[in-house]
């Protein structure tokens, strides 16, 4: 009986402790520490090809994981997205290495959002200008 109680406690303790939202009061608030979002991949101002599409190489860490990640094109005068796509990682690295395609795409200026949310709905916004030729 004495073993049954010992082994429920210690299994009690660590499950516990294991869950650190517990000792936090569980708040998911803002904490201030935004995702480190870096663009290896496009360059601001960078020129493009159609119908050679553009590469889109970013990183994205955050020690609260990264709960969002929001990926937007533009057009300068435009109201609706172009390209839009949403991931949901929950990392806390997130690496994207991928080419976006403007086949079809009209020649102008465009802009590249790049939005990281973490698990305490801290953002970061990173926007890239580009042209398309």
């Amino acid at each position: 009986m004495k073993l049954k109680t010992i082994l429920f406690s210690l299994l009690t303790v660590s499950a516990l402790t294991a869950c650190e939202d517990l000792f936090e009061d569980g708040s998911m608030q803002p904490d201030g520490s935004t995702p480190s979002v870096t663009v290896h991949a496009p360059s601001n101002n960078q020129s493009v090809v159609a119908s050679q599409g553009m590469q889109l190489d970013v990183t994205i860490v955050d020690k609260d994981l990264v709960k969002e990640l929001d990926v937007t094109v533009k057009g300068e005068n435009a109201e609706s997205a172009l390209m839009n796509f949403k991931r949901y990682p929950a990392k806390n690295v997130v690496e994207v290495d991928t080419l976006l395609s403007f086949t079809g795409v009209a020649p102008g200026a465009y802009t590249l959002y790049i939005k990281a949310t973490d698990r305490r709905t801290n953002v970061e916004q990173q926007e890239i200008k580009f042209t398309v030729k």
